[in-house]
């Protein structure tokens, strides 16, 4: 859509013929300028859906396949922020509205059964444009839609025509369309740009799995290091241990206030931000050692976890390196839960030891899953099962 760049506020003075096109320029105005207050705190990574009351889900689209292979979207809620500070509100009665004049917020793709490739649904809004709607009074002559709503266009988009960033100013993505045996659902796992943790219950929930990672990676740590002391353990693998003990617990102690009483509703990447932080302080914490101490110590923590080291190490340079994508939160998530679930089993077998530099028996020792157990809902784990 092609949009004016600004508009500015009417001149009014005394004896001067107006119209309605003059009290649409000044509305027109102060649009622009609550866009313009609205985008001094929008970034790239905190635009979205916005926080509702409850258990509410803050977008509901539906999704329909007819005899021509032809995909049907309709959106009939969303209260989202766009990455131009534009607001958009659909609710229920939004949808009624729109319904009642026959601007249905639907959109239509037809599948091509040689690709199949994934969709992404996106919603635009011209804060600008007027769609009359509600019912004219019985006393008003001529009869007019009392109200006005934006204008809203709802598109699917096929994944080859997406990169990473959002479609525009005016846009947010809200769904994924993937398809199992030619058959499109709207995949459940997707999580669309939220403004804040509160926005939607995945990240409700991831947030409530970090929060009892940190924890009970602090309660090991602070084991770990009470049970070196007492026992006046001075070999060279508890030395190295205690000292990663000692760093992590120093960061978990200034970091998880910050992410109780911050983060919960910070935007997404907070959340994210203090996990890769806490991968670097254990990868620098290994890589102060070189040589036999690096590789002494290296495979002893791998041998707890049943990884081999290249594998151990992998893991942590993934979390470090994580590319965060905020159209797709789900894809950080990804490997965000690898990294919880292996590091909590590493320092729960290190909390266990009767004494650090013990070596696992290979016949008794069993072996804790990494990877996450698909559920029925598809929901990620980051804790151990």
């Amino acid at each position: 859509m092609e949009l004016k760049d600004h508009h500015h506020r009417v001149n009014w003075v005394d004896g001067m013929k107006i119209n309605k096109d003059h009290f649409i320029q000044t509305e027109n105005a102060l649009t622009q300028f609550s866009q313009a207050i609205s985008s001094q705190n929008i970034t790239s990574v905190n635009y979205g859906l916005l926080p509702l009351f409850g258990s509410e889900d803050a977008v509901e689209i539906s999704l329909s396949m007819d005899g021509q292979e032809t995909i049907k979207a309709e959106l009939t809620k969303c209260k989202a922020i766009t990455a131009g500070g534009f607001l958009i509100n659909i609710s229920p009665e939004t949808s009624s509205l729109l319904e009642g004049k026959g601007s249905v917020i639907r959109a239509e793709y037809k599948v091509n059964n040689d690709i199949g490739e994934e969709c992404y649904i996106v919603l635009s809004v011209n804060p600008y444009g007027r769609v009359p709607v509600g019912d004219s009074l019985p006393d008003e002559d001529p009869p007019r839609h009392p109200f006005v709503l934006p204008e809203f266009n709802l598109s699917i988009v096929g994944k080859t025509e997406t990169n990473t960033e959002e479609f525009g100013k005016y846009h947010i993505t809200l769904g994924k369309i993937a398809f199992n045996d030619s058959v499109p659902y709207l995949a459940e796992d997707f999580i669309p740009p939220c403004a804040s943790i509160q926005s939607h219950q995945d990240l409700k929930y991831t947030y409530s799995e970090i929060a009892t990672f940190f924890n009970a990676l602090e309660k090991y740590s602070m084991n770990i290091i009470q049970k070196i002391y007492q026992k006046k353990q001075s070999n060279d693998l508890a030395k190295m241990v205690l000292t990663l003990s000692q760093n992590l617990l120093q960061h978990l102690g200034s970091m998880i206030p910050e992410f109780r009483f911050n983060d919960r509703h910070a935007p997404p990447i907070n959340m994210i931000t203090r996990l890769v932080s806490t991968a670097r302080i254990i990868k620098n914490n290994l890589d102060v050692y070189i040589g036999t101490g690096n590789e002494e110590l290296l495979n002893y923590l791998t041998e707890w976890c049943d990884l081999n080291q290249g594998a151990f190490e992998n893991v942590l340079v993934e979390m470090i390196e994580l590319e965060y994508q905020h159209t797709d939160i789900n894809k950080a998530l990804q490997s965000v839960s690898g990294f919880t679930k292996l590091m909590l089993s590493l320092f729960k077998k290190l909390n266990e030891l009767d004494y650090i530099g013990k070596k696992s028996d290979s016949n008794i020792f069993v072996k804790e899953e990494v990877i996450a157990k698909e559920d029925v809902k598809n929901r990620r784990s980051f804790l151990l099962d």
